[in-house]
């Protein structure tokens, strides 16, 4: 069985989790018969393929770099060409597309179809459901993901004085022109605030209709060219199910810890000063809710015995990080480590006493939830959706209010000064599934798609 894994961008190149994971499962699937190959996109004129970790990945050329909006691509991005070529002469059994992106996206997947190939899309985010790309409407609350341009417009920043009549309308507006207003609204950020404020309320409504308009429209063609579109999360299933995709195209695979993970197990002793040691693991993007943690340590009693140590990967918001590096310029108990790498991660992280993960958004299947039980380490996590799957409340962590600090920092006295709790929680966490377990589910789904294995 011969595969084709399509993904944005790719190892070396500093990359997140969907390349991380997928380099790690790409070697299980061998042991099934399944040979891979990754196509990547690249901002480039060129192409070239190389070998990492015993898999080919082919890099296509994408130039000039397309617009961000529509998520999916409007049309095929320049070099476009390069792509097509290399993907008819692979002469694949299954195109696997794990994400949805101008340089990653309908085009790719269409083609793919086109050329014969069983074809699925792996949701692993909530970007295409999303106008935000966090399913927390208006920033501050759960969202049922039920792509409507009233709602999503008026989320993204659509004034509330325009009728609903209006933006139904505007949602017509021809995608060019909400190209050309998103384009002015970005360079606006450079002008004094008034100015901004005024001139961004004229733009918006031309740009952000559409722009969701086009997010369902594209949601709607994956499921299309899709034979199968896969997700990680129950409560994502049923939003994909929510805006039109049939039931039958959807399937669920959860993905697992590897292995290696599982053999760094060891029970841990709490240190003689009674400290507790909370890890925050994750990128410097205020999704991520670095602030809500720090600042729910800030508020605690300096007499109070706990540390948190930030291990922050990737900077997507520099602003971000520093705004938070300064705020801990005099808190002796808030310290900043470096990055981990694969190899490290479970050495470093069995080390902590519990996982702290203030997401303020959707996240999907987050990964240090697994890997921290795989350790033994209860998780503190907010109470939204993909957190609370893996999350069982009292049980093997606790849930609390995404951005509620005061309810951060009691929990974290509670565990802090409740030894006996804390080892309650570490008792709860149950076996994690292995990305062993994942890679027989995915075989499945690839045999189930192609009549001969029927």
């Amino acid at each position: 069985m011969k595969t084709i894994q399509a993904v944005a961008r790719y190892l070396p190149e500093k990359c997140g989790g969907i390349q991380i994971r997928l380099s790690e499962l790409l070697p299980l699937l061998q042991t099934y018969g399944v040979e891979s190959k990754i196509a990547a996109a690249q901002d480039s004129k060129c192409e070239n393929t190389y070998v990492h970790n015993g898999i080919e990945v082919y890099r296509y050329p994408v130039f000039p770099t397309p617009k961000a909006e529509p998520n999916h691509g409007e049309s095929p991005h320049g070099r476009f060409e390069f792509f097509a070529h290399w993907l008819k002469e692979q002469k694949a059994d299954i195109y696997h597309q794990h994400q949805w992106t101008p340089k990653c996206g309908l085009s790719h997947l269409r083609l793919a179809k086109e050329l014969g190939m069983a074809t699925i899309v792996s949701i692993r985010l909530p970007t295409p459901v999303c106008q935000r790309e966090t399913l927390m409407l208006n920033g501050q609350e759960v969202c049922d993901g039920k792509i409507d341009e009233v709602r999503c417009s008026r989320c993204c920043g659509v004034p509330k004085s325009l009728s609903d009549v209006a933006i139904r309308n505007l949602a017509n507006t021809p995608l060019f022109i909400s190209n050309l207003a998103s384009g002015l609204i970005h360079q606006l950020d450079k002008v004094p605030v008034q100015v901004n404020t005024n001139v961004t309320g004229l733009l918006t409504p031309l740009s952000m209709p559409a722009y969701v308009a086009a997010r369902r429209n594209g949601l709607l063609e994956m499921a299309k060219f899709a034979d199968r579109i896969v997700t990680l999360s129950e409560r994502l299933y049923e939003t994909l199910l929510l805006n039109g995709v049939p039931q039958e195209k959807l399937l669920i695979c959860k993905t697992g810890v590897p292995d290696f993970f599982l053999a760094s197990t060891q029970n841990k002793e709490q240190e003689s000063n009674n400290t507790l040691k909370v890890v925050f693991l994750g990128r410097w993007n205020r999704n991520k809710g670095i602030h809500i943690i720090v600042e729910a340590i800030k508020s605690l009693p300096t007499t109070l015995p706990i540390e948190l140590t930030i291990h922050g990967s990737a900077v997507d918001e520099e602003k971000y990080r520093q705004e938070i590096l300064k705020s801990i310029e005099n808190e002796p108990r808030i310290h900043v480590a470096q990055t981990l790498t694969r190899d490290e991660l479970p050495t470093v992280l069995a080390k902590y006493d519990v996982l702290a993960l203030p997401a303020q958004w959707f996240d999907v299947r987050p990964m240090a939830v697994l890997e921290a039980h795989a350790l033994g380490l209860p998780v503190l996590g907010s109470d939204v959706g993909g957190v609370n799957e893996l999350i069982k409340h009292n049980v093997d962590g606790l849930l609390l209010p995404p951005s509620n600090i005061p309810a951060w920092a009691e929990a974290l006295s509670l565990l802090a000064i409740n030894i006996d709790f804390l080892s309650k929680l570490r008792e709860g966490i149950q076996p994690i599934r292995t990305m062993s377990v994942e890679a027989a589910d995915t075989v499945a789904i690839y045999q189930n798609l192609l009549p001969s294995t029927k």
